[in-house]
């Protein structure tokens, strides 16, 4: 999978890094895609060596060397410790370490009392094993680490420290597995992580109530699994992040509090779900985004806020959330279909399509999704909210909910007309009380007489009503015997009226 590997010699010349001197050298070349890019000389370290500092009790210094096949599962049994029991390492400072191995690199059933540092550490071949290991520890550094392992496991891992950082490391192999740790730390640091075509998986994982930084994290693996996750409290990052074809899920998982964050991230093929998931009161925030994903999907989600406006969506977007304040597409291109027929009536409080452009449709009801409170909760000006009407009376008609489509048009004119009078009132050199005179005439012609022509009975109704108003001013000015010029007045006055009707 990966296209760099290590050339190893192993010499027989001493060499020494901060006062500690080693009888024999190692020769370690890298290369990528045949090319030689980096050549350095380390310390060798055998696990004897290593064994001995354990038995003393000692952290392990390990700095600059390079290490074949360490086991601790070997360290056990060679102690005649039971496999499963937990074997206490004060520290481990291992910076520009060299892991090497055959089969597997293996730390599981460890419990570090002792900060850690693997900074720029190497784990090259077989499989490396944390599994069950514990980190009571204020640090723990595997910062700018590069794991070439076929498998990274975590899984069970328990972190209980105040910084837990992976910022800059890379991962080339088959799986990289946290299922089931608890990454309960202050502060938890994925920023910057290529995780490459790694499978990811943090089935089941649990975080503590300190921030989550995943920003700019690169992944194009076949799965990106975050199912079943227990966030806590705090943000969780992951701005400006690259997501391949591969499937991304969030199901089931639960934010007790806090705004995760997508923007400006890419996604670049693979489905979405976050289906199932707890969001918390805060804010789900999808702004600036490209999706070229094929389903995007938040089917029964619970959350304060989603928002998903300046985006470029290709995908199909389930919104048929379970409970939600609002949802945000403003400005956000909708090419495909978006579903918003969620089953609840008040499932959704507010919908915001100020400046969407809907190239695709928009799957929503007038009546069972409140359409109109939706809209008019935002407490949006007139003109937004007649824009957004307009939106969902366009999508109507391309949906053909007709009877839809007539009420949307009528609060679409409705708010036009509004929005007609604040700029006239504003602008204009007309005195206000004939402005409002005139509005109030339009909208008695317009719509209370005829609800923009989208009802013929009220329009009917409202001309039978004007002539038989009209019939019976003219019969009372006949009755009164008023002047033969007077009457032709009224009468002309009369028949304009009437025939506006």
């Amino acid at each position: 999978m990966s296209q760099i590997f290590y050339q190893i010699e192993i010499l027989n010349q001493a060499i020494e890094f901060e006062g500690i001197e080693y009888g024999k050298s190692v020769k370690v070349v890298e290369f990528y895609a045949q090319k030689k890019i980096k050549e350095r000389y380390l310390g060798y370290l055998e696990n004897e060596q290593i064994y001995k500092m354990l038995t003393k009790g000692e952290g392990l210094r390990v700095d600059n060397c390079y290490i074949k096949d360490f086991s601790i599962s070997a360290y056990r049994k060679s102690k005649g410790i039971e496999a499963k029991e937990l074997v206490e390492i004060g520290g481990i400072s291992a910076s520009n370490a060299f892991f090497d191995c055959d089969a597997f690199t293996d730390f599981s059933y460890v419990k570090f009392i002792k900060d850690l540092d693997f900074s720029h550490a190497v784990f090259s071949h077989g499989s490396l094993n944390f599994t069950h290991s514990q980190f009571d520890t204020a640090k723990v550094d595997f910062s700018n680490c590069s794991f070439h392992s076929h498998q990274s496991l975590f899984q069970y891992a328990e972190f209980n420290c105040e910084i837990l950082k992976f910022e800059n490391s890379h991962f080339n192999g088959e799986l990289v597995s946290f299922i089931n740790a608890s990454l309960k730390c202050n502060e938890v640091n994925f920023k910057r992580v290529n995780f490459n075509q790694s499978k990811v998986k943090f089935h089941f994982a649990e975080f503590g109530d300190g921030t989550k930084t995943f920003e700019k994290m690169k992944f194009n693996g076949s799965v990106l699994d975050f199912r079943r996750v227990m966030f806590g409290k705090g943000k969780i990052d992951f701005r400006r992040s690259l997501f391949g074809s591969g499937h991304v899920t969030f199901e089931e998982s639960e934010i007790e509090s806090g705004k995760m964050t997508f923007r400006l991230s890419k996604f670049e093929g693979g489905d979405i779900t976050f289906r199932r998931m707890n969001f918390g009161p805060d804010e789900a925030n999808f702004d600036h985004i490209d999706f070229g994903s094929r389903t995007i999907s938040f089917e029964s989600v619970v959350a304060g806020v989603i928002s998903i406006s300046n985006s470029d969506i290709h995908s199909t977007l389930d919104l048929r959330i379970k409970k939600a304040d609002t949802i945000n597409l403003s400005d956000s291109y909708l090419h495909s279909i978006t579903d918003l027929n969620f089953l609840k009536h008040d499932a959704l409080q507010k919908l915001n399509l100020n400046g969407a452009r809907n190239l695709g449709k928009i799957i929503v009801d007038w009546k069972k999704n409140n359409v109109k409170n939706l809209i008019l909760n935002q407490g949006a000006t007139h003109a937004s909210n007649a824009e957004q009407f307009n939106i969902i009376k366009d999508n109507f008609t391309k949906n053909g909910q007709y009877a839809d489509e007539d009420w949307a048009y009528v609060y679409f004119k409705r708010y036009e007309l509004a929005s007609d009078r604040e700029l006239a009132l504003k602008h204009s050199k007309w005195p206000g009380f004939l402005i409002k005179f005139g509005f109030s005439l339009r909208s008695l012609v317009f719509d209370k007489m005829g609800l923009f022509a989208t009802s013929p009975n009220r329009v009917f109704v409202s001309m039978v009503v004007a002539i038989c108003l009209f019939a019976s001013i003219y019969i009372s000015f006949e009755l009164m015997d008023s002047s033969s010029s007077l009457d032709a007045s009224i009468y002309i006055l009369l028949a304009s009226f009437t025939s506006s009707f």
